[in-house]
């Protein structure tokens, strides 16, 4: 058996080697407003972070306990503090999916049960939608009104549940000093925990599972009697829910299974535990549907998207193998389950065809790309737009998110790193480190051989990788630098170099427009729009995170006749007149007011339209309201002469503090030595 546990790793390893690859030489460049540095800097980045890990491990474990002790804590604790002010400076405002689930919860919580149609097509949402009103009706009852700092304090401590699950294997894998302390500053340091402990959506939910059901199977191994029972159910249950709310984490069920079945065969659990495990699915799947249906929730099969519908969006070549609207809406058309199944099976054989074999092969490589490349898992693709933001961060966040990803990506690479050496150092049986690579193997099969694509889909997989990571840290033989001044001469060097490329990238992404107010919602799934009467005026008031000079609206309407006044609190602006189609662009004298005055009235003689989204709260304040409001999208744009991607003094001081860090771990000679 031991055999094919050291297969499975080594099959988990091969992926993670293809990951570094991807995610060193061809990183996604489609995804949000990311941009990246050169693969030669990237790479140097990493061996600069590698030599950095050296020496803070040589210089950790020479640490009294007691001193090691007090740092771990201060750790934590500020891991704790950092999240409470991430959590109230930043709130989402809820977008795509995250935006139904938000409008059903509040229409859920405030005791009403019609149900969006958006949930017969995709009903997969509808229990973690449950669970979210369940949440916000908790909120209400406590005299919250806007409960999303709340919800937001909730999911940073749920997935703190996997930082203290880590802390448990860590010790049962006798890693404790320094690998507590490396986990720590790797969960504070990290942009993900962050980004999803942010977003309302199923991903922060199942994100921490597998490390806390591998931490419950530990403690559950040191115990006997009850206590081994609570522990094995509340493991089991975790598991349930995690398929219960997102169908992808049967692939953590699967691979508790089978290293349920290689316990058993070794005699470490008796067989009822396989039958516990059968039992804890059923509850968790089945359980939610009498919760479903006594909230007002109906499935019905003939609008509800049929599972091949995934599998033939899997395979559509032109967005590697995401989600893609328009084969949702070619297959949601059809008027009834038979059709939908026909039309998605058919294009399933359409598209198998057309790639042939060598079209297919590229295909899952391109699929692979998207799932593995980028270290950040989507986090800057989950937001565009803010309840509550500060305003450093709205006014700079093309650099923020540059460096922050560049931070991330070198992050993720020396995990990758450590994984494939924890994987394939040659060790007896560890029944931890196989149920990570299952996963590993389990996730990445499944996204990248059979269903649909996202870097966020992996994001289960991130506790373990800390995990795999920093074992392979702990582990790969210490470096004793010998000749100290050759090798600081080397980084001197390539840090020049590293200047002089980021310095290029910087001017080659000069930006000339920055978005300093958006409501972008209204067009995912079901476009909405609002109508304005012959006589009729609307009025917006928007809020903006710095200077402004353009306008953009979405009008559905293109002809007719309507005036826009932009004002401020200090008087007019502009106001101009012409047909929708004519104002979709306004362009005003630039203003630095903080609240700007959209005045739109019809003085046509028929009806105009906007595009808006009809929702169950404020989308610039997330005041909850009793009946829908339509809130009109737009966009609000400071255009301005081209300024670089980040500043040069910046540039400086970032590779100036890592050489500083290389050279220190280079320099720095235990007592011992």
């Amino acid at each position: 058996m031991s055999r094919v546990a050291k297969a499975v790793n080594w099959l988990a390893a091969s992926i993670l080697c293809w990951a570094g690859l991807f995610a060193a030489l061809q990183p996604i460049h489609f995804f949000a407003d990311q941009d990246w540095v050169q693969p030669a800097v990237m790479v140097l980045l990493v061996l600069a972070l590698l030599v950095i890990l050296n020496g803070l491990r040589r210089w950790v474990t020479r640490w009294s306990a007691i001193t090691y002790r007090r740092v771990l804590i201060g750790v934590i604790l500020l891991i704790g503090v950092t999240q409470l002010i991430v959590a109230w400076q930043f709130v989402d405002v809820g977008r795509a999916d995250a935006y139904f689930v938000r409008n059903q919860a509040i229409v859920l919580a405030q005791g009403r049960h019609h149900w969006n149609d958006y949930f017969l097509v995709y009903p997969n949402n509808v229990n973690f939608t449950l669970l979210e009103a369940a949440l916000i009706k908790l909120g209400l009852s406590l005299g919250l009104q806007t409960p999303w700092v709340a919800l937001n304090i909730s999911r940073f401590l749920w997935l703190d549940t996997g930082l203290a699950a880590g802390l448990v294997i860590i010790k049962h894998w006798q890693r404790w000093q320094p690998g507590a302390l490396a986990l720590a500053v790797t969960w504070l340091l990290s942009v993900p925990i962050y980004a999803f402990g942010l977003f309302a959506y199923t991903d922060a939910l199942v994100m921490p599972l597998t490390v806390d059901v591998l931490a419950l199977a530990y403690l559950a191994k040191q115990t006997f009697g009850w206590r081994q029972l609570v522990l094995g159910w509340l493991g089991l249950g975790l598991v349930a829910l995690g398929v219960a709310m997102k169908a992808n984490l049967i692939v953590l069920w699967l691979a508790l299974i089978l290293s349920l079945m290689v316990a058993v065969w070794q005699q470490r659990v008796t067989w009822t535990w396989l039958v516990r495990a059968v039992v804890a699915l059923g509850l968790g799947v089945f359980g939610m549907q009498p919760w479903a249906h006594q909230s007002g929730y109906q499935k019905q099969a003939a609008d509800a998207l049929p599972t091949t519908s995934w599998l033939a969006m899997s395979l559509n070549p032109k967005l590697a193998g995401q989600y893609n609207a328009t084969d949702m809406q070619l297959i949601r058309q059809q008027p009834s389950a038979a059709k939908k199944q026909q039309a998605a099976q058919k294009l399933i054989r359409q598209r198998l065809t057309k790639m042939g074999v060598w079209g297919s092969l590229t295909h899952l490589f391109a699929k692979f790309r998207v799932f593995w490349a980028t270290g950040d898992f989507d986090s800057f693709k989950l937001t565009t737009q803010w309840l509550r933001a500060p305003t450093w961060y709205l006014q700079g966040q093309r650099a923020w998110q540059f460096w922050l990803v560049t931070g991330t990506q070198v992050g993720f690479l020396a995990l990758l790193l450590g994984s494939i050496w924890t994987l394939v150092t040659p060790t007896h049986y560890r029944f931890g480190i196989s149920l990570l690579a299952l996963m590993i193997v389990g996730l990445t099969l499944f996204h990248v051989g059979l269903w649909e694509v996202e870097a966020r889909y992996a994001l289960p997989l991130l506790p373990g990788l800390m995990l795999l990571g920093i074992n392979g840290w702990m582990t790969i033989p210490v470096w004793q630098p010998q000749r100290r001044k050759l090798v600081s001469c080397l980084a001197g060097w390539l840090t020049i170099f590293s200047f002089i490329s980021i310095l290029q990238t910087s001017q080659s992404r000069s930006q000339t427009s920055q978005i300093v107010a958006r409501q972008g919602n209204g067009a995912y799934f079901t476009a909405t729009s609002q109508a304005l009467q012959p006589g009729q005026t609307k009025t917006l008031l928007i809020p903006t995170s710095g200077v402004s000079n353009q306008v953009q609206l979405l009008p559905v309407t293109k002809k007719g006749r309507v005036c826009l006044t932009i004002s401020t609190r200090q008087g007019l602006v502009r106001q101009v007149t012409g047909t929708p189609n004519q104002l979709a662009q306004v362009t005003y004298p630039r203003t630095a007011q903080r609240q700007l005055y959209l005045q739109l009235k019809n003085i046509g003689q028929s009806a105009v339209s906007y595009s808006a989204a009809n929702a169950n709260y404020q989308q610039t304040t997330g005041q909850l309201l009793k009946r829908p409001q339509a809130s009109w999208r737009y966009y609000i744009v400071n255009t301005h002469a081209a300024v670089t991607l980040t500043r040069t003094s910046t540039i400086g001081l970032m590779l100036g503090a890592v050489l500083v860090a290389v050279l220190g771990s280079v320099w720095y000679r235990p007592r011992a030595d």
